[in-house]
């Protein structure tokens, strides 16, 4: 089992039980569901990424070139596990998307003095989405609706969520752009309080900026991507990432990536204004129908580092 050092920080900074402050946010929705997005620092807003666009723009699930099914594993901080699954089908013009996303702890001791335990609890989050997109040919456009859940010690909590967005292509698809209103609704009472939920407007670009062929080998030609999103939170919410900071004021991811012969890409990103994890790395792999995703996110906080893994299947 775990520390009870450890229980309390954790307790204390997800839901404020003993604090009787649950106004700190719904955490699962701060942290991007895939490796593949994690390895830009999340700055995904006009990126296409299956499925997992639901949560970050469900525009994207139209501009996906076929359907996928997703899935991702994040070994996040603080013994926390984080599990997305879901399928985009892609339809002609029209993309509908199903997903589930969960993260969660166990094994917490419980204590209200010094001494023996009061027992073990578990803390968990759960999002099941569903989103719909259409292509307008010169923009796409989509909405999701997510039933969310929360879960600490005895106390249960129930809530729901829409998203919205829209994104477009420019010059044969090597500039994208993208914006969405994410996360707006609205939790059950926790406790004494309802969880707020992290409310933001996101506006992201993104393009692919030069293709060279490195000397002496024509057959493994390199892009060069780069990747940027400008995020306004309309929620306040305190201590993300179950880590001691918050962002009330707009903020920019940043990311870099490079595709070998469309068979390897190497990423990283960039969080200007986040001193917990500001850098994130990752590596992908393509081969056929099938993509594996890793990434890469140390902590600075002395927590650890999260190691991401997923896999896109294409049909």
């Amino acid at each position: 089992m775990k520390s009870a050092l450890i229980t309390t920080f954790l307790f204390l900074m997800t839901t404020g039980l003993y604090a009787q402050d649950t106004g700190r946010g719904f955490p699962l929705l701060e942290i991007a569901p895939t490796p593949y997005s994690l390895s830009k620092s999340e700055a995904t807003t006009s990126v296409t990424d299956g499925s997992a666009s639901i949560y970050s723009n469900p525009a994207l699930l139209a501009l996906n070139d076929i359907s996928s099914i997703d899935l991702g594993y994040s070994s996040w901080v603080a013994g926390v596990n984080n599990i997305f699954g879901g399928v985009n089908f892609r339809n002609d013009k029209r993309a509908i998307a199903f997903a589930f996303y969960t993260s969660g702890a166990s094994d917490y001791e419980q204590r209200n003095n010094p001494g023996p335990s009061n027992g073990t609890f578990s803390i968990g989050y759960i999002s099941i989405a569903a989103a719909y997109a259409y292509d307008f040919n010169y923009f796409t456009v989509g909405g999701s609706f997510q039933y969310l859940n929360e879960q600490n010690y005895t106390y249960r909590a129930n809530g729901y969520a829409f998203s919205a967005g829209i994104a477009s292509q420019f010059l044969d698809d090597r500039l994208r752009a993208g914006a969405s209103i994410s996360n707006l609704g609205e939790m059950e009472v926790l406790v004494s309080e309802a969880t707020n939920l992290p409310t933001n407007f996101k506006v992201g670009t993104s393009a692919d900026v030069i293709r060279f062929l490195p000397p002496k080998n024509d057959n493994l030609p390199i892009l060069v991507k780069v990747f940027a999103d400008y995020v306004h939170p309309l929620q306040d919410i305190a201590d993300k990432d179950f880590a001691d900071y918050e962002f009330s004021d707009p903020y920019f991811n940043l990311g870099l990536a490079f595709n070998v012969a469309e068979v390897i890409e190497i990423s990283g990103g960039f969080k200007p204004n986040n001193d917990i994890r500001p850098v994130s790395f990752g590596a992908a792999f393509m081969v056929s129908e099938l993509a594996f995703n890793y990434a890469l996110v140390p902590f600075n906080t002395g927590y650890g580092t999260v190691h991401s893994i997923g896999l896109q299947y294409q049909f």
